[in-house]
């Protein structure tokens, strides 16, 4: 009795896993525009106009930039997310800005969106993620 459950507990577990890895779609963030090799670039993914507005994050990656161009890749559910790159120059682990706020290293938004007075919208960044998904972005200054 003990081996059925042992069975039918792991097959159950596998199914789950399984249903995760094949419901999950490819994103991948291209960044253009990163003007040295200097600090880390920093990704978030975010799910919700609240995560977007600061309240947490779905996925996260940090890499060592590379001069010109990188890549990054993230396997999610299907959804609306947006995301937030910023290019860390002096490795501190925040977004540096000046005395009226204005970011003084690289940044961007999916979709490439931009905020007047302040950051990007939800409404401008977010995308529907389905399938293979690429997202192009230019780094500001």
């Amino acid at each position: 009795m003990k081996y059925k459950f042992t069975i039918a507990f792991v097959g159950g577990l596998w199914a789950v896993l399984w249903t995760q890895l094949v419901s999950a779609d490819t994103l991948t963030i291209v960044i253009k525009n990163v003007a040295s090799d200097k600090g880390a670039i920093m990704v978030q993914i975010l799910n919700s106009e609240t995560q977007f507005m600061g309240e947490g994050q779905i996925a996260a990656q940090t890499q060592r930039p590379v001069a010109g161009e990188m890549r990054f890749t993230a396997h999610l559910p299907p959804g609306d997310y947006a995301f937030r790159v910023m290019h860390d120059e002096n490795d501190n682990g925040k977004l540096d800005s000046n005395f009226v706020g204005i970011p003084t290293e690289p940044w961007a938004f999916s979709n490439n969106a931009t905020g007047n007075f302040g950051p990007a919208k939800w409404a401008d960044a977010k995308f529907s993620l389905s399938g293979e998904t690429t997202q192009t972005i230019t780094l500001n200054k």
